[in-house]
């Protein structure tokens, strides 16, 4: 693949136009606060962001894989956080569709079409204090009493849930056939939540622990059956939410290389701009070809996942790389900046603490190694 269709160009220009003039100008005063601009995510899904990857038979726009993951990329060039809620809030309902008829017809109105319009977020709730990237260790249970699910267990560092928009935490569980997700509303007693945590980046980003004590919601809430919810999340699931991670390391690499040659250009020092240095120059090309790698490694994932092809190792290769190149990226900008890199006021400074989670979710670094390794036939 060589370049992007006419059709996803004019979504990058729509989507950059728009995060420069509406996102840009508030995102350091929403770090700098912790609060999150729920107005601002109404407007970002009038554009039609949130409602991209549903199908068109629940008003969605049915929008490829890549051409999401490149309006995510544009998005995260200003604020990751805003990027990260917006593809974490509507994973739950792009879950819902693929429920039965039933499940479908109950959540249609409230949850799917609410997500679509930007009314309605939603939290995955799979981390928990004693099992992050081991999932097959969480300890919340979900268990059958009459035609109910009855969920005790607690999560953690779960992005969402605390919003005053979210309608339902999808809670991966334990059960008696193995593991489920259940849909639990917000608002459902015994579903409770810690304050928001502090965090070194993310900041205008909902993060919260979550408790679940003798909480009942109907056996319509089990979604996908009570056996293969893990494997729904890691055979499938992580697969693609890697490459909207990916996709966010692109764009904050992206808005980094932006910044730092701009800067390298106007900052004089021994009478000469900095850019001239070749250490400088260094940083800079190194920027600039690893941000091109990253997109054909991502670009490949969604090529793949698009014709329904096994994409496992590609998505575990783009996630890894992405991340850790935008971590390289913002580490770079730093330095190239200089003192004012490390000042709150460059936006730089921001992207180096926000850029930091993104080899730790959906999967670290390590567990990326570990799946493609795997997926070479290392373990056969």
């Amino acid at each position: 693949m060589i370049g992007y269709t006419e059709a996803q160009e004019a979504i990058r220009r729509t989507v950059r136009e728009f995060a420069t003039k509406e996102v840009k100008p508030g995102a350091a005063e929403r770090d700098e606060t912790g609060t999150f601009d729920y107005g601002l995510y109404r407007r970002l899904c009038d554009l039609g962001l949130a409602g991209m990857p549903f199908r068109e038979e629940f008003g969605g726009a049915d929008a490829d894989s890549l051409t999401f993951c490149l309006a995510i990329e544009e998005v995260s060039r200003v604020d990751m956080s805003l990027g990260l809620t917006l593809w974490v809030g509507i994973q739950g309902a792009v879950s819902m569709t693929h429920g039965s008829d039933e499940q479908i017809s109950a959540w249609r109105e409230r949850y799917i079409a609410g997500t679509i319009a930007g009314d309605v977020v939603s939290a995955g709730a799979i981390t928990e204090p004693d099992a992050g990237s081991d999932t097959a260790a969480i300890k919340t249970r979900a268990t059958q009493d009459g035609d109910e699910w009855v969920v005790n267990g607690s999560k953690i560092f779960i992005s969402n849930a605390g919003l005053e928009n979210c309608g339902f935490a999808m809670v991966l569980c334990r059960t008696e056939e193995g593991f489920g997700i259940v849909i639990v509303p917000t608002g459902t007693p015994g579903f409770t939540m810690g304050p928001a945590l502090r965090k070194m980046g993310l900041r205008s980003s909902d993060t919260r622990e979550l408790s679940f004590d003798d909480c009942r919601v109907p056996t319509l809430n089990m979604l996908g059956g009570a056996s293969l919810g893990r494997q729904a999340i890691v055979g499938g699931g992580f697969h693609i939410t890697r490459l909207y991670l990916a996709s966010q390391a692109v764009g904050v690499a992206a808005e980094c290389l932006d910044q730092s040659l701009a800067h390298a250009k106007s900052r004089v020092a021994f009478k000469r701009p900095i850019a001239r240095f070749q250490y400088v120059q260094g940083m800079l090309v190194d920027m600039a070809l690893e941000i091109e790698a990253a997109r054909l490694l991502r670009d490949k994932a969604c090529a793949l996942h698009e014709a329904r092809l096994p994409f496992a190792k590609e998505a575990a290769m783009a996630k890894l790389f992405c991340t850790e190149m935008g971590k390289r990226a913002a580490d770079h900008a730093v330095q190239i900046f200089g003192g004012m890199g490390y000042m709150d006021e460059t936006p730089v400074s921001r992207y180096y603490r926000d850029i930091r989670a993104a080899t730790i979710a959906e999967g670290t670094s390590e567990v990326q190694k570990h799946i493609i390794a795997r997926e070479l036939g290392c373990f056969s």
